[in-house]
């Protein structure tokens, strides 16, 4: 968090106490705007919390949660519950069209700050809203933002109640669609993939280790599955087809489906992630394929740099900062996607070689382990 007194904060230029007036806007209520609005707590600094869903997610959505992501909460005040409740992601296998290509068991604690952790998103925001209630800090559901105006000093937003406000920054946590980048005009360029993506949680009844995750990549079809515990009996089914069991190459013993369903997939990042006292954090700043499990934690990270750049005086170099980091993300999720799904010879003769290096060289594998959860 930096050598910096959590009773003082910059307004621009000048220092500032907690106690004089200052007021933050957090809009969205994922994970990312709730990690904002945890930083922003233990700085003392007052904010509301906007969402425009009249009641918190109760989907799984992303489900892999790193320790540096864990550290980085608990740095704010956080408790940590995580790594009590979540599944410890120890073992990683690796098919090549339903074949065995590759076997990782990292356990032990030489990995311990590398390997994942599974629990669903929707519990991991409830351990954040626990902890905002705490410090006094209620998500107003049911409420969004429909306009904005920005200036240097701070920024007006009228809310869909009705109702109008100014703040000193606004913190746009409002995901791919945002209306705060859109209001102000910010580009998002990129693409969206052509083909839909399938997505599945169910229960099983037995038969999974439950600290294995299992990636089946170029299949036919320049497909692949991901299959990852998210508790001991509850699996998460990822697959580049819009039918995600369908997809599985092996049998699970399914007691029941929780839900299923289809999404698009769009590569994109904002042109810039500040616009004078607006800063956009998370999926409204970039967005990624789910490969790697880092579009999470790389919107945490966002969330407490963004409060961390206002406390400290350098919003400037908050944009710049992680902006680099965004495009270096989205730049190897797509790597990583296009070697999965690829059926060229070359593509298929790469990844074994590269099996074959993490197997046989102790240092190669810990290099490969480490930047899985790296961000």
């Amino acid at each position: 968090m930096g050598f910096y007194n959590r009773n003082e904060f910059f307004c621009g230029f000048v220092k500032v106490k907690v106690s004089d007036t200052y007021q933050v806007l957090v809009v969205g209520a994922g994970p990312t705007g709730l990690a904002a609005a945890c930083a922003l707590s233990s700085y003392g600094i007052r904010c509301r919390v906007v969402e425009r869903r009249t009641e918190p997610s109760k989907l799984s959505r992303a489900v892999g949660i790193f320790p540096c992501t864990i550290k980085r909460l608990v740095n704010v005040g956080v408790p940590n519950i995580f790594e009590s409740e979540a599944m410890q992601l120890c073992k990683v296998q690796y098919l090549q069209a339903g074949r065995p290509l590759l076997f990782l068991d990292n356990r032990g604690a030489a990995y311990k700050e590398y390997v994942g952790l599974g629990l669903p998103q929707n519990r991991t925001e409830e351990i954040l809203r626990d902890f905002l209630l705490e410090k006094g800090i209620s998500v107003e559901y049911g409420i969004a933002a429909v306009e904005i105006e920005s200036s240097n000093c701070g920024a007006a937003v009228t809310l869909s109640d009705g109702s109008a406000d100014n703040f000193d920054w606004v913190i746009a946590a409002d995901g791919v669609h945002s209306t705060i980048r859109e209001k102000l005009g910010i580009s998002y360029p990129g693409k969206d993939l052509p083909q839909p993506w399938g997505v599945a949680d169910v229960d099983i009844e037995g038969g999974w280790d439950p600290e294995l995750v299992s990636v089946d990549v170029q299949k036919p079809g320049n497909q692949f599955t991901i299959v990852l515990p998210m508790e001991k009996q509850r699996l998460r089914v990822v697959a580049t087809q819009p039918d995600a069991l369908e997809a599985l190459e092996y049998p699970l013993k399914i007691s029941k489906v929780r839900s299923t369903g289809s999404f698009q997939i769009s590569i994109r990042q904002a042109e810039s992630y500040r616009f004078q006292r607006v800063l956009l954090i998370g999926d409204a700043a970039h967005c990624h394929s789910p490969v790697g499990a880092k579009g999470m934690n790389l919107g945490i990270a966002d969330a407490i740099a963004a409060i961390d750049a206002i406390v400290e005086g350098r919003v400037d170099s908050y944009s710049v900062e992680r902006h680099k980091i965004g495009a270096a993300t989205i730049r190897k999720t797509e790597i990583i996607r296009r070697i999965f799904s690829s059926n060229s010879s070359v593509s298929k003769g790469f990844v074994r070689m590269l099996a074959k290096l993490i197997v046989t060289f102790p240092a190669a594998r810990h290099a490969y382990i480490q930047n899985l959860t790296k961000l």
